[in-house]
């Protein structure tokens, strides 16, 4: 097991631990991931961002709303069982009617998040995530607070397919499950604007259970001859023995997913080797230092404390989802989930901290307007193991341009809430 998942989750459960003001100047945030076992690799990184986040603004006496009022953030993390949905019900009532927090960062994973939809709007606790995942108008409560998952997937795989048209042959490899499914129709959006051009080889569900044998896995991928290959539905470790068991095999096209823990992957093959060949498209990633010196501070801040084999590219997107609230709380005369959600949503746009001016958009999709479309920046490792900027992408714009097309794919694949 990855080395995320055996020493540090005890070090997280104490986050909310450290001195903070009286209850009435204290923000509760809780953080629902996964804290234990495999899925702890995703969950960890996730919830040490959020607390650095909070730790940024409590060190200068706490966050300021639009009276002048500064509140410290005492942040919480609350398992839920690698996102199953239940776990996930169970987490948010712990959280919102035993702890009274008033936010919640949660996964983007659709059955998680309509499965605690009315908990949060009935308590008007405002829960956001690194993306939209599922959204509904009865819900206003549950945002999406960047582009993020799983859009990005529809983003990331047409931007390799505009950019390098000599990629003729395309595998979506996605875990059979709720975010694995939703992974497998955005990909197939993304695609379907270049069907005349591009075919899609390979798009079979794997069993999470058959990571235990990554050559039996690989072996079928390669032998339907892909110029791209995109994921998702692997853990970070399990990601370097996928690459791994590719290039093994002789594979050598492109890789594409949201992020990569390329500490891992390089561990297992040599990065000069994957130069050039691997695209990650995850909000935004804190260890490329041109897009935004805030959150290249918050990068040395993270390895800084955990060390760089520690490093994650989800610590990076959850602390840019929590970036949105901030902006929220800032602009809200209190800082409660309701307050916080008429003052974002009293303009069509926000001035979001790390990406700029973005828009509210997702009607089509979700019957409401209540995911930031910022936009996604895309990302391609360097021969250190580094990642450097391939391109930006209009995510408003591409949206416009192709929405008419991903449409029906989506919904054919059961993400269009707005059509249920």
């Amino acid at each position: 097991m990855n080395l995320m998942t055996n020493v540090i989750v005890a070090g997280v459960f104490a986050c909310g631990l450290t001195g903070y003001a009286t209850a009435q100047e204290t923000i509760n945030v809780g953080v629902v991931q996964p804290q234990a076992g495999e899925c702890a690799q995703w969950g960890v990184p996730i919830t040490r961002g959020v607390q650095i986040w909070a730790e940024e603004f409590n060190a200068n006496g706490g966050i300021a709303d639009s009276t002048g009022k500064k509140h410290q953030i005492k942040v919480t993390a609350y398992d839920n069982n690698c996102y199953t949905a239940g776990d996930e019900l169970t987490a948010f009532r712990r959280a919102i009617l035993d702890d009274k927090v008033n936010f919640i960062l949660q996964t983007f994973t659709p059955a998680s998040r309509q499965a605690v939809a009315q908990i949060a709007t009935e308590n008007k606790v405002l829960t956001t995530s690194y993306g939209a995942g599922y959204l509904n108008a009865k819900y206003p409560f549950l945002i999406g607070s960047v582009t993020g998952s799983p859009a990005s997937y529809m983003l990331l795989v047409s931007h390799l397919l505009e950019t390098r048209p000599d990629i003729k042959k395309v595998a979506i490899v996605t875990a059979d499950h709720s975010f694995g499914q939703a992974a497998l129709a955005y990909y197939k959006a993304g695609i379907t604007p270049y069907a005349k051009r591009v075919e899609t080889v390979y798009s079979q569900p794997y069993d999470p259970a058959a990571t235990s044998d990554m050559l039996g896995l690989a072996t079928p991928i390669l032998a339907s001859g892909p110029d791209l290959i995109v994921e998702l539905g692997f853990t970070p470790g399990q990601q370097a023995l996928f690459i791994e068991a590719m290039e093994q095999l002789g594979y050598k096209g492109l890789y594409g997913s949201e992020g990569w823990t390329m500490g891992l992957v390089t561990e297992r093959v040599p990065a000069a080797q994957l130069a050039g060949r691997v695209f990650s498209a995850y909000v935004v990633d804190a260890s490329e230092p041109s897009f935004s010196p805030r959150v290249s501070n918050f990068y040395k801040s993270y390895v800084e404390r955990y060390g760089q084999k520690e490093w994650s590219v989800l610590a990076s997107v959850a602390y840019a989802a929590m970036t949105t609230v901030e902006a929220g709380i800032q602009k809200a005369s209190a800082p409660t989930g309701d307050a916080v959600r008429q003052a974002l949503f009293a303009t069509d746009t926000v001035d979001q901290p790390l990406f700029g001016k973005s828009r509210w958009g997702g009607a089509e999709m979700y019957g409401a307007n209540n995911w930031l479309l910022t936009p996604l920046p895309v990302y391609v490792t360097d021969d250190k193991g580094g990642v450097k900027v391939d391109a930006v992408v209009d995510v408003a714009k591409w949206w416009n341009a192709n929405k008419d097309a991903a449409l029906p794919v989506l919904a054919q694949g059961g993400q269009v809430p707005a059509n249920k």
